[in-house]
């Protein structure tokens, strides 16, 4: 007879695999089949004449939490359904590698521990990845050392959607979760519940492409020269490098700009600024995609020019120590995931540009000097409420065919007051495109009788946590330990926002996602964006972790440039900053 086990599931379906493991081995893999909404095992039952102890695991081996499910002899008949309530399955704590065909013809690993490089730089993303491309095009000799794997050649935004019909689903996110990696373990109390990018691109494969500008009251914290930089040119080279494009004109989008500040008085409504993959569109051109350093290196490889120099990119080597002499950086020491032994590299200068945890985690393995003993201390992230709602089909906002994307800030902002960054998009779900086959799009506005997904999301400023660390343990292969507690703005602030979504909402007739109770706003998880701070710090006159030219105070040649570098936590999204201090890294070391 035939016993069958089902696990009945929207998070894991119908794109994913799901496995069944069995006692006393646990070593076999029934695969199982996506029909009627369950991952669905038939078993024979006379194989298992004492019962069965099962698990079930996610592809390629992330097993459920929890104790082993049971079936004892006389249960076995029949079927057994198991839902997303008793099925939960482990973050994934291991760094995915693959060594397929494309990084292996484009990304060839160079392994010389003898050649001295210009520049060593240290992760793939944001900082990193446009830190290396410009020096390279500027003619050094730079390796790039990745711990991950190659994934995807682009943003995954540009790649066909995840598809969950009638559901609110971003697409820009909808991959994330399957790929990001936990990197770190939380202390007793801490709430950080953010993940890593190990991968070409890093976290830039996953990002939302919203560039924001800091104002100058949110820079009060920088250092002068920085500071100047940015307002005086640095955030404009910034844009240039990463094309920042707004929505196109259109007489919808035109129409939203102009109405929301009569929701939101006092605050002033543009066009929210987006990175895209490239300039220059023109009647004739693919549509624009997200921008990713992905994109950016593989492009590199594929130009067909002998006089562009082009860095060299190791993937799959996990950077474990910076090797020092004195007060010089002399390279790095790193394990090989592939080869499984530890191997090391040369260079003139180093850069850490693996991410707030990652490079503070090098900083502490490698002991460097730290005059202030701040480096992994202040890991802040900015408090993010957020609403997802609906709009019906009958509101004058509403529309099937449109969306919008707007930017909201207010004018006096400062520390006590309006110290947040408001952002509003309709039809958040359809602005992101990609229904490559339009009977997808035509079941997706029937399972949603033409209502409109819409979200309001507020960022808020936040000084440094001083309560929040970063500590490692003496073996480099552990993960990192944090605690990170929230740092919530004022209750005036917090007052003033609930007051603003409330009338937004109000005077956009906003209803409840199906399934939800009213309009509040809600707290997004610690970390959970990727917009994490603080732990290298930059500061004046000798004062934090690392000088205005983000170079480590006790070194000649060690700097760090990504998000660890913030000196306080911005209300707008870090990441066109951290693009605009690469450019000015990269300016300095080209000298």
């Amino acid at each position: 007879m035939v016993t069958t086990i089902r696990f009945v599931t929207e998070a894991y379906a119908p794109s994913r695999m799901v496995y069944l493991r069995w006692a006393p081995t646990w070593d076999t893999d029934r695969g199982g089949v996506w029909k009627d909404g369950a991952w669905t095992f038939d078993i024979d039952e006379a194989k298992f004449p004492d019962g069965l102890d099962f698990k079930f695991v996610l592809a390629p081996g992330r097993w459920m939490l929890g104790d082993n499910l049971r079936l004892n002899v006389d249960e076995l008949p029949g079927q057994h359904d198991y839902g997303d309530q008793q099925v939960v399955f482990g973050p994934q704590t291991e760094i995915q590698i693959e060594r397929g065909a494309v990084p292996q013809l484009f990304f060839a690993r160079n392994l010389d521990p003898i050649h001295e490089y210009d520049v060593i730089v240290v992760g793939s993303g944001m900082g990193g990845g446009v830190l290396a491309s410009q020096l390279a095009s500027a003619g050094a000799d730079v390796l790039v050392v990745e711990a991950g794997s190659y994934l995807f050649p682009t943003h995954v935004g540009n790649l066909p959607r995840r598809l969950r019909i009638g559901q609110f689903d971003k697409h820009i996110w909808s991959l994330w979760d399957d790929f990001k990696v936990v990197n770190y373990v939380n202390t007793p109390g801490s709430q950080f519940a953010g993940g890593q990018g190990f991968n070409l691109g890093g976290r830039s494969v996953f990002w939302g492409g919203l560039i924001p500008r800091q104002t100058a009251w949110e820079l009060a914290a920088w250092p002068a020269p920085i500071r100047q930089y940015l307002l005086g040119g640095g955030y404009d080279a910034a844009e240039a490098a990463l094309n920042r494009t707004v929505p196109p004109a259109a007489a919808y989008q035109d129409a939203v700009r102009a109405a929301l500040p009569g929701l939101m008085p006092g605050f002033t409504a543009v066009d929210a600024p987006m990175a895209v993959q490239y300039r220059g569109a023109t009647s004739l051109a693919i549509a624009t995609g997200l921008f990713s350093t992905a994109d950016l290196l593989l492009e590199e490889r594929l130009l067909d020019d002998p006089g562009h120099p082009l860095p060299t990119v190791n993937l799959n080597l996990a950077v474990q120590r910076v090797l020092t002499d004195g007060d010089r950086a002399t390279g790095v020491q790193c394990w090989d995931l592939l080869g499984r032994r530890p191997r090391t590299f040369a260079g003139r200068h180093v850069v850490l540009a693996a991410g707030t945890i990652e490079s503070a985690k090098i900083a502490l393995q490698t002991g460097l000097t730290d005059p202030n003993a701040l480096i992994g201390r202040g890991l802040t992230d900015h408090t993010i409420r957020y609403r997802h709602f609906t709009l019906p089909p009958d509101s004058p906002f509403a529309s099937v065919t449109d969306s919008a994307k707007v930017l909201l800030q207010h004018p006096h902002a400062g520390p006590g007051q309006h110290a947040f960054d408001v952002v509003v998009e309709f039809g958040a779900d359809f602005n992101q495109g990609r229904y490559v086959d339009p009977q997808n799009l035509a079941r997706e506005r029937q399972a949603r009788g033409d209502w409109m997904l819409c979200e309001l999301v507020f960022m808020y400023y936040a000084e440094l946590n001083p309560a929040n660390a970063l500590i490692v343990t003496a073996d480099p292969g552990d993960d990192a330990i944090v605690t990170v507690h929230p740092t919530p703005p004022p209750a005036a602030v917090l007052a003033e926002s609930d007051q603003l979504a409330a009338g937004l909402l109000a005077g956009l007739g906003a209803q409840p996602l199906l399934g939800e109770v009213g309009l509040g706003l809600q707290y997004a998880a610690l970390g959970g964006v990727a917009h994490e701070v603080g732990t290298l710090r930059t500061g004046d006159a000798g004062a934090g972790v690392v000088d205005p030219d983000l170079r480590f105070l006790a070194y000649e040649n060690l700097y760090a440039c990504d998000n660890s570098i913030f000196p306080a936590s911005p209300a707008a999204n870090p990441s066109l900053t951290t693009v605009a201090l690469a450019l000015r890294l990269a300016a300095h070391l080209n000298g």
